[in-house]
Parts: C-alpha cells; sequence; structure tokens
C-alpha cells in the first residue's frame, strides 16, 4: 500500500540544527555553535544555570530551568515543557537489534531515564514536571559504552544500566575487558542503588551487544542477530544463565519434520527466541527444483514460526518484540546463499503476532525500491506502541491492532521510505526519511543508523497520520520524537533531553 508524502513550505525554522539524535547524521560545528548560543540565552533567563560542560550529568535543580526550546512539529509546546543537558550519544554504525540508547522511558512509573555517555551515572525525571525522581552512580568503569534499558516483570518496572569498558589496571592487575550491567528499580529513592550489579568477562578479541525487549535481556558476541553463546540475565532476581546454539525439532519442515540448529536472538518473557536455518533435503539455490527450504524461528518452548506461518511462506525473520507483541516478516522463499531482503522482486508479509501464541492479530505485504536485509532484532530499535494500545509502528511498517490491519510506508519508484520512532494514541506517528547509505546499519531494515563524525547530511523527518496514510514530510530543522506518551513527547538531539506537552 503506498503513501502519500507531502512537503511542507520552506521558511519554518527554529533556534537549534540537527545534531546527533536517536538515528540521525549531522552538521556537527554548526549544530554546536547554534546550541551554544541557545543554551546561554537560556542560562541568562534562568534563575537554575545550564552546565558547564555537554558531558556531565545535570542537577536536580537545573531541571527546572526554562526549556531549551528545539524546532519541533505542530502539535507539541516547547514553552510549557522541560529540559536538561544530555550526554552526546557516540556514534554508532553497528548493525544491532538495541544499540547504546542513553535515553528510554519507563511508561508505568512516569520517568524519564538518562544515562552519561560514560556511564558515570543514570538520572530518572518525572516525566511530567522535569523534576528529578533518583540518581544512581555506579563503580567506575574505564571506556564505557553504555546503553540504558527499561524493563518489566511482574508489573514492575526495573532499569538496566549495561557498560562495556576495562576495569582499572592497579598494582600487579591488568586492566581487562568487560561488561557490567546493574538493574536498578524504576520506584528507587533520590538516591538509588542497584538491586542487582553483575559482571561479566568479556573474551579480548569479541565486542559485545546488548539486545533487550521490554520484556528479557540478552548480551553477547553476535553475528548478523543472532548468538552462538549469550547469556541471559533476570532483570527481576538479577539472576544469569547461559544460553548457546541448540538443536530443535522442527514441524512443518521440508513437508516433514526435522531437526535443525536453533541459534538465540531476543530474550523474552515468552522464553528465548531463537533462530533456524534449513541447508539440507531441500531447494537450498532457490532453483525451483524442490521443496523450498525452512527458514525460522522457535518462541521458548511455546511455538515455532512453522505453525504459524502465513500460507505458502517458508522463510520466516523475528524483527522486533514488543509487550504481548512479536513482529516478524515473512517470504515465499529464499535462496539460503543470501539473507532474506526487503526488496522489489517479491513481496515481503510483516505480521503481528501474540507472543504467547503466535496467532496473528495484523499482517500487511510490502515492496521496497530499496533492498534492506532482514536480520532477527533488527526492528527492535524501531518498535512502539502507543500508550493506549491501539497502533503499532516497527520499522517502515504500521498497524492498527484495532482493526487488524497495516499500512507499508517503504520506498518505492517516486517516494522514499520512513523509518519509524514513535507513534501516539491517537494514530499520529513519527519517523526518519530514510536515507540509503553504505553502511551495514543503513541497509539494515528497522534500524535507525547514527551516521559517524565528519559527515555533512542530515536525515529529515516524516509527521505519518495512520487513519488517512497520508505521510508529511518535517521541515529540515524539525526535531522528531523517539518517545511519545499520552500527554508528551520525549526529544533528544545534541546534548539536549527535552519533554514537551502535546498542545
Amino acid at each position: 500500500m503506498n503513501h502519500h508524502l507531502t512537503i511542507w513550505p520552506a521558511g519554518r525554522t527554529g533556534t537549534v540544527r540537527r545534531a546527533v539524535g536517536h538515528g540521525r547524521g549531522a552538521r556537527r560545528i554548526a549544530a554546536a555553535a547554534l546550541l551554544a548560543a541557545a543554551l546561554a540565552t537560556v542560562s541568562a533567563c534562568s534563575s537554575s544555570p545550564q552546565p558547564a560542560h555537554p558531558s556531565s550529568s545535570p542537577s536536580p535543580a537545573q531541571s527546572m530551568a526554562a526549556p531549551v526550546r528545539l524546532p519541533v512539529p505542530d502539535g507539541f509546546a516547547p514553552s510549557r515543557g522541560w529540559s536538561v543537558t544530555a550526554s552526546p550519544e557516540t556514534p554508532d554504525i553497528q548493525a544491532g537489534a538495541s544499540g547504546f540508547p542513553l535515553v528510554t522511558i519507563a511508561p508505568k512509573s512516569n520517568l524519564v531515564v538518562q544515562a552519561a555517555a560514560d556511564g558515570s551515572r543514570v538520572q530518572a525525571y518525572n516525566l511530567t514536571t522535569g523534576k528529578a525522581a533518583w540518581t544512581f552512580t555506579p563503580p567506575a568503569l574505564g571506556d564505557a559504552r553504555t546503553g540504558v534499558f527499561v524493563l518489566t516483570t511482574g508489573g514492575r518496572e526495573q532499569v538496566l544500566l549495561a557498560r562495556q569498558g576495562k576495569t582499572s589496571g592497579d598494582g600487579l592487575n591488568q586492566s581487562a575487558p568487560t561488561a557490567t550491567v546493574d538493574i536498578i528499580p524504576a520506584d528507587s529513592p533520590a538516591q538509588a542503588t542497584a538491586a542487582h550489579h553483575l559482571d561479566l568477562p568479556v573474551p579480548s578479541d569479541q565486542a559485545l551487544s546488548f539486545t533487550a525487549t521490554d520484556s528479557g535481556f540478552l548480551v553477547g558476541a553476535a553475528d548478523h542477530g543472532t548468538f552462538g553463546q549469550a547469556t541471559v540475565i533476570d532483570p527481576a532476581t538479577g539472576t544469569k544463565r547461559s544460553v548457546t546454539a541448540a538443536y530443535v525439532t522442527v514441524p512443518g519442515c521440508g513437508g516433514s519434520t526435522c531437526t535443525l540448529n536453533a541459534t538465540p536472538a531476543l530474550a523474552t518473557s515468552a522464553g528465548v527466541v531463537s533462530t533456524f536455518q534449513q541447508t539440507t533435503g531441500c531447494d537450498q539455490w532457490g532453483n525451483g527444483t524442490g521443496q523450498p527450504c525452512t527458514t525460522g524461528f522457535q518462541v521458548g518452548d511455546a511455538w515455532t514460526s512453522t505453525t504459524t506461518a502465513p500460507s505458502g511462506m517458508h522463510t520466516g525473520v523475528p524483527l522486533a518484540v514488543t509487550g504481548p507483541y512479536l513482529i516478524a516478516a515473512w517470504h515465499a522463499s529464499d535462496s539460503q546463499t543470501d539473507q532474506p531482503a526487503l526488496g522489489n522482486n517479491a513481496q515481503t508479509t510483516f505480521t503481528v503476532q501474540d507472543l504467547a501464541t503466535g496467532k496473528t492479530t495484523a499482517s500487511v505485504s510490502c515492496t521496497s525500491a530499496d533492498r534492506l536485509t532482514l536480520q532477527p532484532g533488527s526492528a527492535q530499535s524501531s518498535t512502539r506502541t502507543s500508550a493506549n494500545g491501539r497502533y503499532l509502528v516497527s520499522g517502515q511498517v504500521a498497524f492498527d491492532l484495532n482493526s487488524r490491519t497495516g499500512r507499508c510506508y517503504t520506498s518505492s519508484g517516486s517516494s522514499k521510505g520512513i523509518d519509524f520512532a514513535a507513534v501516539g494514541d491517537d494514530g499520529t506517528a513519527y519517523g526518519l526519511i530514510h536515507t540509503s547509505g553504505t553502511t551495514d546499519a543503513s541497509r539494515l531494515y528497522g534500524r535507525l543508523p547514527i551516521a559517524p563524525d565528519g559527515t555533512d547530511s542530515t536525515q529529515p523527518g516524516a509527521r505519518v497520520d495512520l487513519a488517512s496514510g497520508s505521510a508529511t514530510a518535517l521541515p529540515e530543522a524539525a526535531e522528531i520524537p523517539i518517545h511519545l506518551t499520552a500527554s508528551d513527547g520525549v526529544f533528544r538531539t545534541g546534548d539536549v533531553l527535552a519533554v514537551y506537552p502535546h498542545r
């Protein structure tokens, strides 16, 4: 289903140009200069000064300063919001499911949670007022890359601070690679402490990936979205267990039942999602000379993709998990020599399925002028549901779960694709207009790539009305929300974190 794209008229400008944010490239020098001017103006007008150093974490008093008014789409009220200084995100061009986000929300607790880029501090703010709720200071870790996530278990939200870095070398001890995970209850007091602290040794020749759904957390060395060996962490108890590739019995494989090696990809409340690929006893080269090979996945011990696949679909890829849903992509068949891709040569069917049972809730079929690789977990960072649970966006598709319908916002010969970032209760969604590039991240379906330093490009945003299907390009300077709640939009750009209410 095609979407209608219109362009806003020129002339709508803002005081702060787009910097490195959630999934965006930037003209860093110009953005930094304008942002510094904006912050200086705010400092001059406010009784609570902004911090002198962008990388430092703000104090509780600073959250009550006059807000920086980022250029945002109509529908938000910057003058009635709040803002704080944030650590600029490290450019992340590695393809992965979750990346290293520094800002997230705990919706049930009504919190915005932000981590310093060096992992030295986590600060939680009341989403409505901007008042500091709690601060957490973890043990020091050198050269850290940091991600912060919110998971819900048993109805209780837990904040996970995940860091990959080096231990300090002192005396006879050598500095060594390590990964740490601190689990902080979202309802912590002002000076928060970790309910659980975990140290995970890291091989010197491997980099770890943090892969988080809203109900499960997995850490390990990833290869094309899966893990030969990984650690699953229970956010409720802090317990960790090792998961590895294992053989599973797959029904409906090649017209019968077969045993295949399944590799972990995502951790969820329904168990680990593992993927498998058949390479023998089938038409491995896609020549049409025999039964198509089966590529699919298994969700814990609950269900297998072959038992719930759309009719005639032999290739299934689990793209993301949110709440009670799993989002998957399906093809009729694929050559086993290439990764499944969203392109123009064949329809790709996207489904929203019940995580516990595999039952399909909604589906839509799409093509794309861009050849985008479909990889396990690749749409995790771009998958959101509206606060009321009606709408779901994932990668470049959107669903109305009430009507069980979907729409494609993929590219065509005349329009560009839209990588979604957030969706509101009224069906208004925001995303970035997809820019094809040469990096693995830009060619990976669902990923919101952050361009490396030195690029001279921006990714403009778009607003989509899911009721009518229309899409509108935003002015180049306009920021898009990275999260939407029933009453507010959360914006993140350069070294500013801002929350503005809906008008």
